[in-house]
């Protein structure tokens, strides 16, 4: 009985002293997660472009655009960054020098990803893309219709 008494209280240090083990390894990560550069959070260009429209004509969106008139607004976002604006400052200068055709919709969002990966298709590309999905549609025409057949109109055994 003394023996259980003994064990018993020797678990008992042992778990306090892991308990203040892993108390104190989580005390030092929070101090260290807290003592953590604001640098490591810096606001990049790339951020603030994908979320603004192209100023110019081309389909792309701000943060594909490579004309002039696209690296000029990346240059200016850039010089604002310098300043210490954060990305809705950033965003609503924009919107107010430019106006709301500034803002990247949704719709442009999906036309200018498009656009970028599509423009250097060419007539065979587009024939194959769309023999492709409609031999992709007709396999799961015919799959779906042989799996109902097979489901619900099987022939009754004959019993022997």
């Amino acid at each position: 009985m003394a023996e259980k008494k003994k064990t018993a209280q020797g678990t008992g240090m042992k778990g306090i002293l892991n308990r203040r083990a892993f108390l104190s390894l989580a005390f030092y990560f929070i101090l260290a997660c807290s003592l953590i550069s604001p640098h490591v959070y810096a606001l990049t260009v790339a951020e603030v472009v994908k979320d603004l429209a192209c100023p110019c004509e081309c389909p792309l969106i701000l943060e594909d655009c490579n004309m002039s008139c696209g690296l000029e607004w990346k240059e200016e976002v850039g010089e604002q960054i310098k300043k210490g604006m954060s990305k809705d400052q950033i965003m609503e200068y924009f919107i107010g020098k430019y106006g709301e055709s500034a803002r990247l919709t949704p719709i442009q969002r999906i036309q200018g990803k498009t656009y970028q990966y599509t423009r250097s298709f060419d007539t065979v590309d587009w024939a194959l893309l769309w023999a492709g999905i409609i031999g992709w549609m007709a396999l799961m025409f015919l799959a779906v219709y042989i799996s109902i057949r097979k489901l619900f109109f099987k022939s009754p055994k004959k019993p022997i």
